[in-house]
């Protein structure tokens, strides 16, 4: 297939907005207690990853960031 443009003319292609900034992560925590969890959360920054991975701790305890792999982020 040949693209053909017409004399004179500039092909424009759509600007395409960039992507948001997004970073998902796998998250350890560690209890007081000596329990682990692990879970997945995202965001735009590390932090909020962090925190939306927190929420699905179970509630009966405060957990602790112990470590993360990025899954995806930029």
């Amino acid at each position: 297939m040949t693209l053909t443009r017409p004399a004179g003319r500039l092909m424009r292609l759509p600007a395409t907005p960039p992507a948001p900034v997004q970073h998902i992560l796998a998250v350890a925590f560690l209890a007081a207690d000596g329990r682990t969890w692990s879970a997945i959360g995202g965001g735009p920054t590390i932090t909020a990853a962090i925190a939306d991975a927190r929420e699905s701790c179970p509630a009966d305890a405060t957990w602790d960031p112990v470590g993360w792999n990025d899954l995806y982020g930029d």
